[in-house]
């Protein structure tokens, strides 16, 4: 029995190392240009503001009034919205531990764990996405469907399961992507189609009522049309897909950033395959092969690391249920073989640990960059009056507590116009404002003409970085 207590030393130390792994991408990575938008939008809430009607931003509205509760309860501190990221990572990952466990095993529970704490810090969980937030709520859901063992679920069950899947949406539109999965996983249980059509009506009844209840929040502002043009239409006919050659090589580096969940998927096809035929209480592996697939969907639009969180509980259960069983499998072969594999799904799980150090001491100097841009801002302009960050760096606003002059933070071939190209020209020209950051670090076309515009109207204050300069625009 040494080596089991061997083993469970191991995860100890493991899961010690991966919560120290992602405190540090959590608290020690700079505010990304995505998370600037959020938090320049949590900030207008504070002041009395309505997304979409009054700051353009295309997600839906629960990371926004996530932050700025998160804000409003610590005094405007960066740490405690930083600290409800890591939170929710955390939950997620002890959501696909509880169900592996439940479903598979302590061992198998453990894994899970581990996979999913380790899956947010390498897909940048920690950084304020909002896929962090989706993937709590849709494991939340899986939860509530799967935790009665050889039970069907109950229609309160189908009724919170859609309730979650609603909240997943609300903190990102692809979480609604779960809402099928649920409905055809419902009809692989047992009864005649008047219970699947019970079922059925329960998760769209849950699920609708979140995003009802948010549309007349919005309708009662009158900004209904504003919610549906920004959080909804926009991202349907604006936000263009990557080519295929891009999708392709970037899904490569998402597989590469952690092998060890993407190889545990493959005892998990042998040992907990999915099964189509129908059940009394459904297959359980099933409805968690079925949310996988709806996660990764997101994949082939974009290559963004942070989608694969989405998929990310589902992921981390499957393939701590293939490892589990392939350990169990080993247990009664001779101990070179056992040790052969421990060595081998650990040189997997460490390939990348050198890396780490180095990746965290560069976001630690883009964080200070970002500081001293913070600094200078307000030493250029006074408290409450508006900058202008252009054209993709939206961040600027609230690290230096200042306003953006426009509605439009940022712009981005998902929201970019001529018109609003011109209205950001304009405000330097007419030096409508004290300070203007320009940031190129993604040279869209309209990046030189701005930036054109700053220099023959503006002063070069300073340079704090490549591609980032902070001019005076005053008269």
């Amino acid at each position: 029995m040494a080596y089991r207590s061997i083993l469970w030393a191991s995860l100890g130390l493991a899961l010690a190392a991966t919560l120290s792994l992602l405190a540090a991408t959590t608290f020690m990575t700079p505010v990304s240009n995505d998370a600037g938008a959020y938090l320049t939008v949590a900030d207008a809430i504070l002041a009395g503001k309505l997304p979409y009607r009054d700051l353009f931003d295309h997600k839906t509205p629960g990371i926004y009034t996530t932050f700025a509760a998160a804000l409003a309860l610590s005094g405007r501190a960066l740490w405690a919205v930083q600290l409800a990221q890591m939170l929710a990572v955390l939950a997620m990952a002890g959501l696909s531990g509880w169900l592996a466990g439940r479903l598979w095993g302590r061992l198998a529970g453990a894994l899970a764990l581990l996979l999913a704490l380790y899956g947010g810090a390498a897909y940048q969980g920690g950084h304020l996405t909002t896929e962090a937030w989706a993937a709590l709520f849709t494991a939340a859901a899986l939860a509530v469907l799967l935790r009665r063992s050889h039970q069907p679920p109950t229609t309160g069950d189908w009724l919170l399961a859609g309730g979650l899947v609603a909240l997943a949406t609300l903190f990102k539109q692809t979480g609604l992507l779960a809402l099928p999965v649920l409905a055809l996983w419902a009809a692989s249980i047992q009864g005649d189609w008047r219970q699947v059509g019970r079922r059925w009506l329960a998760l769209a009844a849950g699920c609708a009522a979140p995003l009802l209840l948010t549309a007349a929040f919005f309708a009662v502002q009158g900004a209904l049309p504003d919610l549906w043009r920004d959080a909804v239409w926009v991202n349907l006919s604006s936000y263009p897909r990557a080519s295929y050659p891009a999708l392709l090589q970037g899904n490569l580096v998402n597989l590469r950033a952690f092998p060890l969940l993407w190889l545990g998927l493959l005892p998990a096809l042998f040992f907990c395959p999915p099964r189509l035929q129908r059940s009394a209480a459904g297959h359980r592996a099933t409805l968690l092969w079925l949310a996988l697939l709806a996660g990764l969907l997101p994949l082939l639009h974009r290559f963004y690391g942070h989608y694969l969180l989405q998929a990310l509980p589902p992921a981390a259960m499957l393939a701590a249920a293939g490892l589990a069983a392939l350990w169990q499998r080993l247990a009664g072969r001779p101990w070179p073989w056992r040790a052969l594999a421990l060595a081998g799904l650990l040189t997997l799980a460490l390939i990348d640990l050198p890396a780490w150090p180095r990746y965290l001491a560069y976001t630690q100097r883009l964080v200070e960059r970002q500081q001293a841009v913070a600094a200078a801002v307000q030493t250029l302009s006074q408290p409450g009056q508006p900058i202008l960050a252009i054209s993709a760096a939206p961040q600027i606003y609230f690290l230096s507590q200042r306003p953006p002059a426009t509605r439009w933070i940022y712009l981005y071939p998902v929201n970019h116009t001529a018109e609003r190209e011109a209205e950001l020209a304009r405000l330097i020209e007419q030096h409508a404002v004290p300070v203007v950051v320009v940031d190129d670090n993604e040279p869209f076309p309209w990046h030189t003409r701005l930036r054109s515009i700053v220099e023959a109207t503006c002063t070069l204050h300073s340079t704090p970085g490549p591609n980032l300069a902070i001019y005076t625009c005053a008269n």
